[in-house]
């Protein structure tokens, strides 16, 4: 085998026009990053190609595209051990909190029966290296979580051995990322940005050193330290819907909202090239959408065109009986209507009618659509009381689902309980009880602001802090609501709701 380098792959590009282009042409677009890939493998140049691709796009956490190329690289050298540790690293999805072991085991299987015999094959000390952590990381012993720990130790030791690879730094910092379990702990977010940062100093446009580092940043606080992470990630991967959508998890920390919607709008056009390749015309839901969706919202736009747009796709998944393979269905298309619509709601007063929900399945957009009909209902005490009694009937069927299906998922639990209890004061304030209503929404509010921070759209669609400004402001107390206001732009900045109540809670 011999040995290249990414300087003698682009000569061969430089020298033949098109060749590599021909052979990893993808109909969504080829300016995925893989010129910054540069990882020396040794294999021959077309599995080599292909490789660097796929480690662009794991990078890029476009995990489908990336298990095509490493799978082509595999056609390529079918002893290239490499290739299956990328297309098993596809599988574990640290920052969503899911690991597929028993896929990922399946293909590093391919390569050998064993992981002594998976070893052997390894062409480098760093090769076995790599080796070595993808086996702890799905190794048969051991909780996701205490895996994840263990795979880190094996990170930090590789870096510590090779502190000059730009892809071992890379992963370790995600490593660290992926041991905050339960939400976002600053501190392991702030270690994770420590060893991603000299990494940016000598490689400014690898989208793994930019990617994890706007990860690490995307909260209120520590946005403006990836500002520079965000302007280089939208010119380095163009043709990644991913990366176009992670410039907007800066933008929205920092409420620059034009700036998270042309983010958006571009991430979204990845996904609807992505769908005509396969004939399946536009994709008006998706997590995208749903990032478009809010950051329209709170500039004053108008979003029910594309409320409605999802719905009626939503409808279709439905009345195709296209069902998730779990009852609370966090990402499908019905998820994802439930949460345009109640973003657009709660920010613009436009209230899309529910769908109509098989009984056994969707539990999690079944309990948002139940949230969105109690805040519709905040001064109809019966309407908001039945709501909410719908709430905790789908927060029960999610809870017993939790463990089973989504063991990981350990944050959805908590919200759902913030929600309800947001509602039970709602429902309070609605039959008349001010005092007590005022001291459970104030309560609620405070449980909200004491979870680990969520980057995005706040879990609870209408924060607690926002409801306590608008009932405070309602009854005349204005320094109070202000306050409250303030509270909420601190944990949603920008917030449309919360900027016009503190205006007017304000003004002379």
């Amino acid at each position: 085998m011999i040995r290249h380098t990414l300087a003698a792959a682009l000569l061969a590009c430089a020298a033949v026009p098109g060749a590599a282009h021909a052979e990893t042409a993808d109909p969504i677009g080829d300016r995925v990053g893989t010129e910054f890939m540069v990882f020396e493998a040794e294999t021959s140049e077309a599995a080599e190609a292909h490789f660097l691709r796929g480690l662009a796009l794991l990078h890029n956490f476009e995990y489908g595209r990336a298990a095509a190329d490493f799978r082509k690289a595999q056609e390529a050298d079918p002893d290239f051990a490499m290739a299956y540790w990328g297309e098993a690293m596809t599988h574990n999805h640290p920052l969503w909190e899911e690991q597929g072991r028993d896929a990922a085991r399946a293909i590093l299987a391919r390569l050998a029966p064993t992981a002594q015999a998976r070893a052997a094959k390894a062409r480098s000390p760093r090769e076995a290296a790599w080796l070595d952590a993808v086996e702890t990381l799905y190794g048969e012993e051991g909780t996701k979580e205490e895996r994840d720990l263990a795979y880190l130790s094996r990170m930090r030791a590789m870096l510590a051995d090779y502190p000059d690879d730009i892809d071992v730094r890379a992963f370790t910092g995600l490593a660290v990322l992926g041991s905050s379990h339960g939400g976002r702990q600053v501190p392991i977010y702030m270690e994770a940005a420590g060893i991603l940062e000299p990494g940016f100093m000598t490689h400014q446009q690898h989208p793994g050193i930019l990617h994890y580092l706007i990860h690490s940043y995307d909260d209120p606080i520590h946005a403006p330290l990836g500002e520079r992470m965000a302007e280089r990630y939208a010119t380095v991967a163009p043709d990644a819907g991913h990366a176009q959508h992670m410039v907007s998890h800066i933008f929205h920390a920092l409420a620059d909202w034009e700036a998270s919607e042309e983010a958006n709008v571009k991430a979204a056009a990845v996904v609807d090239r992505e769908f005509a390749a396969k004939g399946w015309g536009q994709y008006h839901c998706g997590h995208y959408n749903e990032w478009l969706v809010y950051a329209q919202a709170q500039q004053g736009k108008d979003v029910s065109g594309r409320v409605e747009a999802c719905r009626e796709q939503a409808g279709k998944e439905l009345a195709a009986d296209r069902r998730p393979a779990t009852t609370i269905a966090p990402r499908s298309a019905a998820t994802s209507f439930a949460r345009i619509a109640l973003y657009a709601g709660t920010t613009s007063g436009y209230w899309a009618d529910a769908l109509d929900w098989p009984e056994d399945q969707f539990l999690r957009p079944q309990f948002l659509m139940a949230n969105a009909r109690l805040l519709q209902a905040r001064g109809d005490a019966h309407g908001a009381a039945r709501a909410l009694a719908d709430m905790r009937r789908v927060h029960d069927r999610i809870a017993a689902a939790l463990p089973g299906e989504l063991p990981n998922e350990t944050g959805l639990g908590p919200w759902n309980e913030r929600g309800i209890a947001q509602g039970e004061a709602i429902v309070m304030l609605a039959s008349g009880d001010t005092q007590a209503g005022l001291a459970a929404l104030r309560a609620a509010a405070e449980a909200e602001a004491a979870l680990p921070v969520v980057f995005g759209p706040p879990m609870i669609a209408k924060p607690s802090y926002e409801v306590l400004g608008e009932e405070l402001l309602a009854r005349g107390r204005r320094e109070e609501a202000a306050e409250a206001f303030r509270r909420s732009l601190e944990f949603a900045p920008g917030r449309l709701g919360s900027l016009k109540g503190l205006e007017a809670a304000t003004s002379d």
